[in-house]
This record gives C-alpha cells, sequence and structure tokens, in this order.
C-alpha cells in the first residue's frame, strides 16, 4: 500500500533512472517533473505530518524491500524518502546498502561517508549495521554478520544483541571458543536474554555434557516460558541422558506450541521416545506423525518405523 499510496509519476526514462541511480540519477527537473515530485510530497505530508517522518516511512520500507531482496523496489523508496529529506543520514545508509548489494563498494562508501556527514553521533550507522547484519543473517552471510556486529561494537561496545549475534554465529560455524566468550559476555550485559542461554546449551549438548544442556535450556525457559526450540532442545538432551519421561513432557509441550507444518516431527519425537519407554501410546503417535507429515524424516521412515515396531 505504501508504494501505491505516494509514488511520483515519472516517464520512461525518468522509471529506468528511478530503479538503477540513487537521487534519481540527479536528473535535470524539468516542469513535469517538479509538478510530480510537488504532488508526492504533498501526499506524503498528508499523511506524515512532516517530512523527516515520511522519510523515515520510506527509508523503512526500502529496508522491507532490501529483506526480500527487492533491491530496485527498495532502491525506489530510498530515492523517495531523499525527495522528502535530502538530509536524512538514513537515506544515504539506504543507498549505501543498496549500492553494496549491487557489487559497487567504491560508491556504497561514498555514499556511507556522505550519511555519516549527517550523524554526528552515529545513531544511523548504528542502525545500518544492524539492519545490514539482519540481512546477511537471512541469507546465511556468515563473514557479513560478523563484520556488520563487529562494527556495532566499534560504535556501542556494550551492545548485548551484537555479542549474542556473534556468539549465534560462531556456533553456526562450529568455532566453540569464540561463541563461548561471545555468548558469556552478552550474558554480563543481559541476563535475561533466553536465546543466550539456548546457544550455552547448543554448546553443551555439543559437547555431549547433557546434563549442562539441560541446566541451560531450563535457564532459557525460565525467561521464556513459550520458547518452543528451548523444549524441543531440552527434550533431546533429556533423551540423550535417558531421562525419557521428562523428553515426552518437553516434546509434548512443543506440539501444543507447534505451528500445524511441525506437528508431524514432535508426534514421532514423542513416539521414538515412547518406543523406548516400552509404552503402549507409542504406535499412535508414530501413526499421528504420519497423518500430520514430518517433512524432517519424510514418510517412507515414518512407515519403516511403524512397520518396524507397531504389530
Amino acid at each position: 500500500m505504501l508504494f501505491c499510496l505516494a509514488t511520483p509519476r515519472l516517464t520512461h526514462a525518468q522509471n529506468r533512472d528511478a530503479v538503477e541511480k540513487p537521487r534519481y540519477a540527479g536528473r535535470p527537473h524539468t516542469a513535469a517533473q517538479r509538478q510530480a515530485d510537488q504532488e508526492f510530497v504533498a501526499q506524503a505530508l498528508k499523511k506524515y505530518k512532516t517530512r523527516a517522518a515520511a522519510s523515515e516511512t520510506y527509508v523503512d520500507a526500502g529496508w522491507g524491500a532490501f529483506y526480500q531482496e527487492k533491491f530496485g523496489q527498495a532502491l525506489q523508496a530510498y530515492n523517495q524518502a531523499w525527495l522528502l529529506d535530502s538530509a536524512s543520514a538514513n537515506v544515504y545508509y539506504g543507498f549505501s546498502a543498496y549500492l553494496s548489494r549491487r557489487g559497487t563498494p567504491a560508491e556504497a562508501e561514498r555514499y556511507f561517508e556522505l550519511g555519516q556527514q549527517h550523524d554526528p553521533k552515529n545513531r544511523g550507522a548504528l542502525t545500518y549495521y544492524t539492519r545490514l547484519a539482519d540481512l546477511q543473517e537471512k541469507l546465511g552471510e556468515h563473514a557479513g554478520v560478523l563484520a556488520s556486529y563487529q562494527q556495532v561494537l566499534k560504535l556501542d561496545p556494550n551492545n548485548a544483541a551484537a555479542y549474542r549475534t556473534l556468539g549465534s554465529t560462531y556456533l553456526a560455524l562450529q568455532d566453540s571458543a569464540k561463541a563461548r566468550q561471545h555468548l558469556k559476555k552478552a550474558l554480563t550485559l543481559n541476563a535475561t536474554d533466553s536465546v543466550v542461554y539456548l546457544g550455552l546449551g547448543q554448546l553443551a549438548y555439543a559437547r555431549q555434557d547433557y546434563g549442562r544442556a539441560v541446566a541451560a535450556y531450563s535457564q532459557a525457559l525460565r525467561v521464556n516460558a513459550r520458547y518452543l526450540d528451548a523444549y524441543a532442545a531440552r527434550g533431546l538432551a533429556y533423551e540423550q541422558q535417558g531421562s525419557l519421561k521428562e523428553a515426552v513432557a518437553d516434546y509434548s509441550k512443543c506440539l501444543e506450541m507447534a505451528d500445524f507444518l511441525d506437528k508431524g516431527q514432535f508426534h514421532r519425537m514423542i513416539g521414538i521416545a515412547q518406543i523406548k519407554l516400552e509404552d503402549p501410546g507409542a504406535c499412535e503417535s508414530l501413526k499421528q506423525a504420519l497423518r500430520w507429515g514430518d517433512a524432517a524424516v519424510g514418510e517412507k521412515e515414518l512407515k519403516r518405523i511403524i512397520k518396524e515396531h507397531c504389530r
């Protein structure tokens, strides 16, 4: 709706420039173009009251498109934001992000420097690096996430979320020492971050220290009692410990909270634990997994398990 609400009326050539170049490629302003720009600004001000507020709305829309890898649409929104407030640091940071993804690092750096000229306290830069890291994390670009959050820490050395994300990224890279270092630092800055406790539990689980893993997952659940991932992880740790009744209880909790597509796998996990417990309800759990579908193991494997254990 945002783009339909207030988009300048551009000619075919101007549309091409809007998609390809920041600041509308420095196009000359004809009378018709000035009129279109004025109408756009008037519409935006009517809705958002001030140029600054309107510009930030379009910057946010640009990042929204950016996260979806719709880079042309993102640039259009950043251009509209620039038209509303050419002194906004966040507009230039948006241009920089766009140019970095389009493979023009020198231009990206130039626009980042322009942003910094309007951002003496680096507040916009902090948001820029965080947003960029979010996209890099979504795309699985671990090196980019690490680089972006290192920049965040240069600007804000006590940023707990940065340490948490760095810890989680190092965990994904299987660098246990750096993962533990950053997660522990995150915990000293924010002792109520359930994601950090989950990460520490995963580190303990990886080294087969299931008791410590259970303790960490339990701490995550004390912080966030609706943390499905922590219940699932603790269930696995309990199962590895041989605490099967506790594992079934945690998997059952997951089943209560899981989305439609995930219910099958939790029915299956319950069924497997029940087999180990020699619980006669195991077969019904496995059949429920088959009915719901379990993408994690597939129909063929489920049928094999049922055939093996259910007469």
